[in-house]
């Protein structure tokens, strides 16, 4: 029997610049048109799987928050 799986943090990558037009991830070698801030092609589902299985490190990292508006605003 296996322990628990790792937690997996969803990764905000909504800004444009993460949306390269295609290229092959880094991880599973499959298309994805996505992009880290480090520049790798990766698909966002490989890059929190990998943050997952290696906790405490920061190859793939979230956007920063968007700040909010307030209502009425």
């Amino acid at each position: 029997m296996t322990g628990p799986l790792p937690q997996r943090t969803l990764l905000d990558w909504r800004d444009g610049r993460h949306y390269t037009g295609g290229g092959r991830c880094v991880l599973c070698r499959g298309h994805t048109v996505l992009q880290s801030h480090s520049g790798e092609d990766v698909c966002k589902v490989c890059a929190e799987a990998w943050n997952a299985a290696h906790p405490g490190e920061t190859r793939f990292v979230s956007d920063p928050p968007r700040a909010r508006r307030k209502p009425g605003a």
